[in-house]
């Protein structure tokens, strides 16, 4: 999947990307950004460039692009292909022999199995019953579809997630869509991506309204696009096990912040532990005690990251514990060296942790036995190990007291005669190596010797088992003998022949050498969070934490400046500043008894230096402490002053200072809805007052562009949404009727001959003219199939709108073009000029 949204990348097309299979004439795209010849003039005419630069979409091969023929399924899906490889989707690589649909001929080009399979893979086309059906032509609500899949092939987040909220979004005939797809519909229109009041499910699509469409789904906010990372759901498994889950992977530095604080009548769990997925997305807590009633997992505001360095959404999950399932016996199980040997030992694994098992029988005889987690291991000496026996559990019980009385497993026995061998060496730091092993090794020991460079001595220091996983050995090495001669070392490491020896006793047979790359740490230790703590409801403490393990932080280069601007001595705020016992990673910092208020801390460089055999001194930080008391806490949100219009020009006064770039700008049309459509990108927007003033950046001054009113609306619905301050407050919802005025200019559409003396003239909406009698010479042209000018005069304006003009020789006129013009006297309705500069033909 792609991270960031590549807009407009330059490439040179290699094959068609707009091929009709089913179709006699093919399209294909050149070596160089093809030119159509029936384009210009088209109202889809920048779209149909932009994306042929972009290798996007190609033409036929007779050099045009035909606009107005209806786009294929099969097109659709060589263009949203092309799209999504370019964005990192990648193409199957079983796509020349899997038929990924039914339907696609053998003869078809590579290019196209390859964007077939890709949006197949990638869930941007499904298909009916297995077939693509390319040349059919794409209805209206399944373009919609797809392209909203597509761009979540592309990001990760549907346009659906995008649009959010779309209960005050309008289409006209949205009972007409299907109820599968009316959310994607609704979003498009959020978005911006369609615009007429009705959508028309089931009409088809042009080739050229779909390079508007797919050129307008590109262009949605990378930003915005980008998914937040959030609890998906909280599961109770059992009495000592809470998990989370994530629809992002987090980082695992930070996951400390989550707590889980107890419900009235719910039991103390006692420490809970933690412990993050490979994969980063489920978290799983395990209660010192146990869990039992309500519960609730709190991942605070701003303080929990995912992999990517954005915020986790602050949220509070309840979750009621209440495990009444005994503990089931799901294998037991036994390896041995040779079944000569016989079976001394045997592994009981439970489907949860076991806090006690009364009794273990196995071939008359009964074993005690101590459960560790939901495993127990009952030692036995058992002779032959070739026959067949069955294992009996007596009262196995868990932690919340729930009791299995009896369970009777098949014993499992294993022959292992295969020695132990090293799977992986891999450095975890400067002077440390971690060695995993296939199997648990005897005692937990590793034997193992190290050289570097010419050096004769064994420079591996100790090794020791992790104890949380005994396949794994953390080597440390001597430092003295590292980075001589650079700022990486290759180690090799030797385990001797019959050194590697797991509980069974088999032995290496030959020598084992694997070497590693270790590299010297010269990355300065960077801030992750900053988290405040409270002493009777006043914050009397912060810890800044940082992403490697820190030392001497020095009060020396800690700046003060308090919200007046006043410049204050650290030794006044900060009564001491230590490194936590607790993490290597945080300093702590207890404040003096001072006002409540908002301090601004600047960290110099060299402030704390890291752990580094060379220490690496920190870079210069800056951040805010809000000091608040009565428990109240830092306000992240804020509300917006109010909103008013003239003359389609929109004062927003947000009544605090507000970002001007990033996420959260004022100056992102995005940021803007008027009666539910998104301001266009192209929207003007500036700060007022002036540069200078002491209220500049509080207000915002937005004029609506030309053509985007459509009509009077003197409750027109504003919205604003996710506006964040310099300190990063987020907007809270707001919303305003506010008065605009029609800015959408009549456009001539079409004219007929509706006498031998008389043409009329159809415009996008109903006309009207200044005076009966105005002289309309200066803004409309008459010409014949020469270009000849014709004489012209008024006959009337009919009741529907449309105007009607006498000329001598009616069926002579070939063209009729509008005219730029000081003074209008061609108005829509509401006294909106004509729209210069068109070209109607016969």
């Amino acid at each position: 999947m792609a991270n960031q949204q590549s807009k407009y990348k330059k490439f040179v097309a290699t094959a068609a990307t707009a091929t009709l299979v089913a179709s006699a004439i093919v399209p294909v795209a050149s070596a160089a950004t093809p030119s159509f010849s029936d384009i210009a003039g088209n109202d889809h005419e920048n779209n149909i460039k932009e994306l042929a630069e972009l290798g996007f979409i190609g033409g036929y091969t007779d050099g045009t692009f035909k606009p107005g023929n209806s786009v294929t399924r099969g097109q659709v899906a060589l263009m949203l292909g092309k799209w999504a490889q370019a964005e990192g989707v990648e193409v199957p690589a079983d796509y020349a022999t899997k038929a990924y649909f039914n339907d696609v001929p053998a003869s078809a080009t590579e290019d196209n199995k390859k964007m077939y399979a890709l949006v197949k893979a990638a869930g941007i086309f499904e298909g009916s019953n297995g077939s693509l059906n390319p040349g059919q032509e794409i209805s209206r609500q399944h373009m919609a579809v797809v392209l909203n899949s597509a761009f979540k092939a592309v990001y990760g987040k549907s346009l659906v997630e995008v649009a959010g909220d779309t209960s005050d979004v309008s289409v006209g005939d949205i009972e007409k869509v299907s109820a599968d797809y009316r959310d994607e519909v609704l979003a498009l229109k959020a978005l911006g991506i369609t615009k007429p009041a009705n959508f028309n499910p089931t009409g088809k699509v042009t080739r050229g309204q779909f390079a508007s469409f797919l050129n307008a789904t590109i262009k949605v906010d990378a930003e915005e696009a980008q998914v937040t990372t959030a609890v998906t759901a909280v599961n109770a498994i059992n009495a000592k096990t809470i998990e989370v889950e994530f629809n992002n992977a987090v980082d695992e530095e930070t996951i400390d912040a989550i707590t889980v604080v107890k419900g009235e009548e719910a039991l103390n769990a006692g420490t809970v532990s933690k412990e993050l997925s490979e994969d980063g997305k489920k978290l799983t807590l395990k209660a010192q005690n146990i869990f039992k009633g309500e519960y609730t997992v709190k991942v605070p505001f701003e303080t929990v990251k995912d992999v990517n360095g954005e915020f986790v959404s602050p949220t509070n999950s309840k979750v009621t514990v209440d495990d009444q399932t005994a503990p089931v016996l799901t294998a037991a199980t036994s390896t041995v060296k040779d079944t000569e040997n016989g079976i001394q030992k045997i592994t009981l694994t439970f489907d949860e942790e076991v806090d006690s098992i009364e009794t273990v029988k196995i071939n008359g005889t009964n074993y005690d036995v101590t459960p560790v987690g939901n495993k127990a291991t009952v030692t036995v000496d058992i002779d032959d190990a070739t026959k067949s026996y069955e294992v009996t559990v007596v009262n196995a019980e868990d932690f919340a007291g729930n009791v299995k009385d009896v369970q009777v497993a098949p014993l499992t026995v294993t022959v292992d005669n295969v020695a132990p061998s090293i799977v992986g060496v891999e450095a975890t730091g400067e002077n440390t190596v971690k060695v995993t092993v296939d199997e648990e090794l005897k005692n937990d020991t590793l034997v193992v010797s190290g050289k570097v460079g010419t050096f004769n001595a064994d420079i591996v220091e100790s090794t020791v088992v992790n104890p949380d996983n005994n396949k794994e050995y953390i080597v440390t090495l001597k430092d003295s003998y590292l980075f001589k001669n650079g700022n990486s070392d290759t180690v090799t490491l030797t385990v001797a022949k019959d050194a590697l020896v797991d509980a069974l006793e088999n032995t290496n047979s030959a020598e084992i050498t694997k070497t590693v790359e270790v590299s010297k740490d010269v990355i300065a230790p960077e801030v992750v969070k900053v988290a405040t703590s409270k002493t009777d409801g006043k914050v009397s403490s912060f810890a800044v934490t940082y992403d490697a393990e820190v030392a001497t932080p020095d009060v020396s280069k800690i700046s003060v400046v308090n919200s007046k601007g006043e410049i204050l001595s650290a030794t006044d705020v900060v009564e001491s500043v230590v490194v936590s016992d607790e993490d290597d990673k945080t300093v702590v910092f207890t404040l003096k008894d001072v006002d409540t208020d908002q301090y601004s801390f600047e960290l110099a460089k060299g402030f704390v230096v890291d752990t580094a055999l060379t220490p690496n001194e920190s870079a210069k930080y800056a951040f805010n402490v809000d000091v608040t008391e009565d428990g109240q806490p830092v306000e992240t949100s804020f509300d917006i002053v109010g909103a008013t219009a003239e003359g389609n020009v929109i004062t927003v006064d947000f009544g605090a200072k507000v970002k001007a770039t990033g996420t959260g700008s004022a100056l992102n049309p995005s940021a803007y809805q008027l009666n539910g459509t998104t301001l266009p990108s192209d929207t003007e927007i500036e700060f007022a007052p002036a540069q200078g003033d002491s209220a500049y950046q509080t207000k915002v001054l937005i004029t609506l562009p030309d053509g985007f009113v459509e009509a009077d609306d003197n409750k027109a619905v504003f919205r604003v949404n996710a506006v964040q301050t310099l300190d990063n407050k987020v907007s809270n919802q707001f919303s305003e009727t506010i008065a605009v005025t029609d800015n959408t200019a009549p456009v001539a559409q079409s004219f007929k001959v509706t006498d031998l003396d008389e043409i009329t003239v159809t415009y996008s909406e109903a006309i009207k003219l200044s005076a009966e009698d105005a002289d309309i010479t200066d803004e409309i042209s008459l010409v014949d199939d020469k270009g000849v000018a014709m004489e012209f005069t008024v006959v009337e304006v009919t009741e529907d709108g449309k105007l009607v003009l006498a000329v001598a020789d009616a069926t002579q006129v070939a063209s009729l073009v509008t005219l730029e013009t000081e003074t209008a006297n061609i108005t829509d309705l509401n006294g909106v000029a004509q729209e210069a500069k068109v070209t109607v033909k016969k």
